[in-house]
């Protein structure tokens, strides 16, 4: 497998932030998830998107919709090869090619309100003992997850953000999973190596943000 830099470059100094997005042939999902990113009241961060090899057509597509951001802090990666793992390869791809201080997942069919970052960058510049933080989660329009101490089906990936020396240190930048609920298994592991975490009691991310149209057009 190889990774094909299809637009954008490495930022010359290193952002506080990265965000890892998988994208899995979802270009509409992902044209929301871009949009919800540039409202960030947090501007320290770069995007690294990384696509499942979906095909020349839909990482033409892609690579049109990163251009037309016109945002240097948004490069987009193509695999080719299809891991078609839940999005663990991809993830991890994504990993490897951050440059943040601190890491968060975002898939394409997810998205961050506008103090989302803003909110979790503190906390843990203000706790160094804290491997990573997270908010509250609006579901699928079903239900509101802000479970503390984090549970199994009760936390997503997207609401933590971690610190990288913590992923580097105790999973060594990889995702050694595979399975469905990699997500839980990856904070679980945390845990039980002693890893400390905060939880922010504030609704910040969105699980489907088509599920929330109120949302999407604000974020539009």
């Amino acid at each position: 497998m190889s990774l094909q830099l299809m637009t954008g470059q490495r930022l010359e100094q290193a952002p506080k932030v990265s965000v890892i997005t998988t994208v899995y042939d979802r270009v509409d999902c992902l044209r929301r998830c871009l949009r919800a990113m540039q409202h960030s009241q947090w501007t320290d961060w770069e995007q690294v998107i990384v696509s499942d090899a979906p095909g020349q057509k839909v990482e033409g597509q892609i690579t049109t919709l990163v251009r037309a951001q016109d945002d240097p802090r948004v490069r987009y990666l193509a695999r080719d090869s299809r891991a078609n793992d839940w999005g663990i390869a991809p993830a991890t791809d994504g990993l490897h090619e951050s440059q943040g201080e601190y890491v968060c997942f975002l898939s394409d069919d997810n998205a961050f309100l506008p103090d989302h970052l803003a909110r979790l960058v503190p906390a843990l510049d203000e706790n160094p003992d804290f491997g990573f933080v997270y908010s509250s989660c609006l579901y699928a329009g079903r239900r509101v997850l802000r479970v503390a101490p984090p549970k199994p089906a009760q936390i997503d990936l997207g609401q933590p953000l971690f610190r990288r020396s913590v992923l580097r240190e105790i999973v060594h930048d990889t995702i050694p999973y595979k399975l469905h609920a990699w997500d839980w298994h990856l904070i679980q592991h945390l845990m039980q190596h002693g890893v400390r975490w905060q939880h922010l009691d504030h609704t910040s991310f969105i699980f489907k943000l088509s599920a929330y149209p109120n949302l999407m057009e604000a974020l539009a």
